[in-house]
């Protein structure tokens, strides 16, 4: 059992009210704790699965109290303590207890069970990405397991869903001064593209690269880099697959192009009507493109204005990934899916803890399994992101 006393607001939320102090003629100062309408906390359940909040317990205090005191808790399930921010994170069930104290006088000790289970999480994982922090980073599935890495940095790695740790894979060899602004996986092979206008191809069987020869046009002129510079380049890069082939592009201009694995070649496309901006969503569904308020119909190579505006501006965030037969996304904190159709809000089943999706973020993420994986998003201004998020749903 773990025992912690605190005078920080720790995860576990305690809610003072009242006015006065506790002295010593109020020994037995008792409070009460309110009823809460969910008795299931929605958090996550396996170690290997974290989540940075934790049960909360609300206080009712009387006249003896004036807010000065400590509190003791303790939880007879397992925690995680994260060291030097005083945060606490709750990895298995168990009951949490806690008592009040002040002027050498205890309140009564008061206790709430909570049930841990996996279902509508949205987490920030308190390890961060071992990568370094980057702006463009790139993310993809690839035989079912998570794959991220480079963006600034040559650098590569897999998430091993039963540590639920990053594990550094085969970089990119003799390349100098490299950035990769996008990728995507296609028949059991990654590829990515940099700042080199080269198309690299990762096979996973033999974790290692190989050069795919030249993009048909410099990728510094498809994505407009010259006036931002690559190192501060905050615009969304296009890199998805659909139908057994690649699609890369837009940044900030409009140019779309092709790749077709089984003859390695490119082809460009229509331009999209309006160049990209900042905190533009794109991804490849059902034989479309979305890219911000556009979509791209892959069979007729046309771009119209689409019915729903995926972009960060509007309240998406982050980005939306294939899942669940649908592609799942968060809207203005919430939690949406989108069938090709309309985005409507995902039923949280009863849930009422940590279901809000985070906002302001923008980027392209994986799935493995029940995780939907965002390593590395990007704030809406393009700041340097080393921490990585997850959604679970089980």
């Amino acid at each position: 059992m773990k025992n912690l006393r605190s005078t920080l607001a720790l995860l576990f939320l305690v809610w003072f009210s009242g006015c006065g102090l506790l002295d010593d003629s109020d020994a037995d100062c008792p409070i009460t704790a309110e009823p809460l309408e969910d008795e299931d906390y929605t958090l996550n359940q396996n170690v290997a699965y974290h989540n940075n909040s934790g049960g909360d317990v609300y206080y009712t205090v009387g006249e003896c109290f004036g807010g000065s005191a400590e509190y003791v808790w303790d939880y007879s399930g397992e925690i995680y303590e994260m060291v030097g921010n005083k945060s606490f994170e709750l990895l298995t069930s168990g009951t949490m207890c806690v008592e009040l104290e002040s002027g050498g006088s205890r309140t009564e000790r008061l206790c709430k069970d909570i049930t841990v289970h996996r279902k509508h999480v949205w987490a920030r994982h308190y390890v961060d990405f071992p990568g370094g922090k980057t702006k463009q980073s790139v993310s993809m599935t690839i035989n079912g397991d998570v794959y991220s890495g480079f963006g600034n940095f040559n650098n590569w790695y897999r998430l091993d869903t039963v540590s639920f740790r990053w594990q550094e894979m085969a970089n990119i060899p003799n390349l100098v001064d490299f950035n990769a602004f996008a990728g995507f996986a296609i028949e059991g092979k990654g590829y990515l593209v940099g700042n080199n206008s080269i198309l690299y191809e990762y096979d996973p069987a033999t974790n290692s690269w190989a050069n795919k020869g030249q993009l048909p046009q410099l990728v510094s002129t498809i994505l407009n880099l010259g006036g931002v510079g690559r190192e501060n380049y905050n615009y969304p890069v296009l890199g998805v697959s659909e139908g057994g082939k690649g699609y890369f592009g837009i940044g900030n201009m409009y140019h779309l192009y092709e790749y077709a694995p089984e003859t390695n070649e490119w082809k460009q496309l229509t331009d999209r009507p309006e160049r990209g901006e900042i905190g533009d969503h794109s991804f490849a569904y059902k034989g479309k493109i979305y890219a911000g308020k556009y979509e791209y119909d892959i069979a007729t190579d046309t771009w119209k204005k689409g019915g729903d505006n995926f972009s960060v501006d509007v309240g998406f965030s982050p980005g939306f990934v294939p899942f669940n037969g649908v592609m799942y996304g968060g809207l203005a904190g919430k939690t949406v899916q989108f069938d090709g159709e309309k985005v409507t809000e995902v039923d949280m089943e009863g849930a009422t803890q940590l279901i809000i999706a985070p906002t302001g973020l923008y980027g392209n993420g994986a799935v493995t399994g029940d995780i939907i994986v965002f390593p590395r998003l990007m704030g809406v201004l393009g700041y340097d992101e080393n921490s990585w998020m997850y959604y679970l749903d089980k």
